[in-house]
Parts: structure tokens; sequence; C-alpha cells
């Protein structure tokens, strides 16, 4: 079943449109990755589907319905959101930050949990490690556990699509296989569709069912990985040298850099254009 689809989409802020004329679907169940450069439009795209960005053109559907005639308790009850920087301006506990899924379903501020929220928010904390942090404020957490606990929060919102913007930063090698394994669990056992922002090619390939590049705000390439990815590819999107290699334990594509000591005509310039696209 689809579950959304984007139409020549154009989306930005007010110094213009990162992202121009992307189109793609996600069906229920899907695990998709986006990937490409600082810069490419990855953080706008995932803006730009729940409508968080001042300029959106196009045409977005999510259910079979239009995204922009929903209201922000609809997009909410489908839509779960981590985003890549996070600084609290409060200081709530971590069982406090989690619980705030669950208000979207309350009739008003002083509604009371629900055995079912309650349960949501203990399951969530459980699956990713930070229960034992429940009392901590989040100011007296590492990126990393700040990370976990707003992964934590999106499951506890119990939505068919996830939409993860760089998961695996500020996360050490072990917390990073553990949330991929957990988000591919979520998918297979229980339907989620996942749609990841992902700079980590190595950590996402394994786990997703197709991947689209993004180069200057445009879909460069898309497809299964094991059939997308080559090394003429990866040098066009990224400006890099590579060696592809099969992975023995997956079987799939692995990108080892060309450590070859050379000049890259795209280095130092290009962060100017690039530094406020995303």
């Amino acid at each position: 079943m689809q579950l959304l689809r984007v139409e020549n989409l154009v989306a930005g802020y007010n110094s213009g449109p990162i992202i121009k004329e992307v189109s793609f679907e996600l069906a229920a169940g899907e695990f998709l990755a986006v990937c490409g450069p600082n810069g490419s439009g990855k953080s706008t795209l995932l803006k730009a589907i729940q409508r968080l960005l001042p300029s959106i053109q196009g045409k977005i559907t999510l259910e079979n319905r239009d995204l922009f005639r929903l209201k922000a308790g609809e997009i909410a009850a489908r839509i779960a959101y981590v985003p890549q920087v996070f600084e609290p301006v409060f200081d709530f506990s971590v069982e406090e930050t989690v619980a705030m899924a669950r208000y979207h379903l309350q009739s008003s501020r002083f509604s009371q949990a629900s055995s079912r929220d309650r349960e949501l928010v203990a399951e969530a904390m459980k699956l990713t490690g930070v229960e034992p942090l429940k009392d901590k404020g989040l100011n007296e957490l590492s990126g990393g556990e700040r990370q976990r606990v707003l992964i934590a929060r999106a499951l506890a919102q119990d939505t068919p699509l996830l939409l993860l913007d760089e998961p695996s930063s500020h996360l050490d090698l072990n917390f990073q296989l553990q949330i991929y394994n957990l988000l591919k669990r979520l998918q297979r056992e229980k339907g989620k569709a996942v749609l990841v922002a992902e700079h980590n090619l190595n950590l996402v390939i394994p786990y997703c069912s197709s991947l689209i590049f993004l180069k200057d705000g445009q879909i460069a390439a898309s497809g299964e990985p094991s059939a997308l990815l080559t090394e003429d590819l990866i040098r066009e999107i990224f400006g890099v040298e590579v060696e592809l290699r099969e992975n023995r334990s997956t079987g799939l594509p692995e990108i080892s850099l060309n450590h070859t000591e050379k000049e890259n005509p795209n280095f130092g310039g290009q962060e100017e254009k690039r530094r406020n696209s995303e």
C-alpha cells in the first residue's frame, strides 16, 4: 500500500528553493534512505514532507490525503520525526520528553495519559536503552543519549511513518547498529515505513530496500543498493574516489575510500554555497 507520494516538490527558505522537482513514492513497510553530500537537500526534504518550511510547492500525498489539507494533529498521528540537531530549551526529564509524543492524542493539555500512552512510552524507552535515564534531565545527557531519547519519542508516537535525519549522529558504533537493527525490526515486524537521511552509506546500505541520491537539490539516482551503487556514481555524487567490494556478511556493496592524495576542486569553495542550505 502506498503511504507517501511526493510529486514535483520544490521547497526551501526565504532565500530560495533548495529542493527542486523531486518526486518519489514510499510504500507501507518500506525502508528508504536519502543520501548525498552536505548541502544536497536531505534535511530540507524531510522538513518539507512535514510542512515545516516557509516555501513549498508541488504535491505531497499521505495515506491518499493531501498533506496541505491535514491538520497538525493529523500529521502527528501519521509522521514521527527525529531531527538531526536538538538543543533542549527546558530541562524536561527523559520520561517527560518521550511522553510528549502522546500529547497530540489528548483532548486538552490537562488530560491524563492513558494506560496505552504509558505502555508505549515505557516500551520506547526500553527499546532505545534510555529506560535507566528516565529521571535525568535532558541537559544532563550526552549528545548520543539525547539522540536515543529523540528516537524513543518518535517510537512512542506510534505512527506508520518514521522520518529520521542522520539518526547515527552522535552515536558510537554499538548504538548505531542497535538503532538501525531496531528500525529494521520495526519495518519487518510492525510494517513501519522508514525514511532516513543518512551520510554513512556503509551503515545504511544493509538496512534500506531503496536508495535516493540527492545532488544540488535534485534526485541524481535512485534504486536498490545492490543494483544502483557503482564507483562512478559515488565519484559523480560525492566527488571522491572509492573502491567497491562485497561485504562478506551481507553480500551487499561496501565502500572503501581511496586514500591516494588528490586535490578535490569542490573542497572549500562549495562549502560557502552550501553552508545554509540545510
